[in-house]
């Protein structure tokens, strides 16, 4: 897996935040969780690497992981900005 469509739905939250719109806001939050749940399959299935190494594949994914679940908790807290 590479880490792009998780920084792409990152970005459309953001995005969506910006523009202040209800339906867009959950149409990027419905894509995100599908993203968040195709990647956290791929990272259960896929080896980690051993502690303290870097993985070239791994842990990029994981820490991109970690990125959208905060974009989406922080999205579905708050209201989307008013412009």
């Amino acid at each position: 897996m590479k880490t792009r469509g998780i920084q792409n739905a990152i970005n459309r939250l953001g995005g969506a935040r910006r523009l202040g719109s209800p339906s867009l806001m959950a149409q990027a939050e419905r894509e995100a969780s599908h993203i968040l749940t195709q990647a956290r399959a791929w990272l259960a299935r896929t080896p980690a690497p051993p502690e303290g190494e870097v993985d070239q594949r791994y842990t990029p994914v994981a820490l991109a992981v970690v990125q959208l679940e905060q974009a989406l908790s922080q999205a579905q807290s708050q209201p989307p900005l008013s412009v």
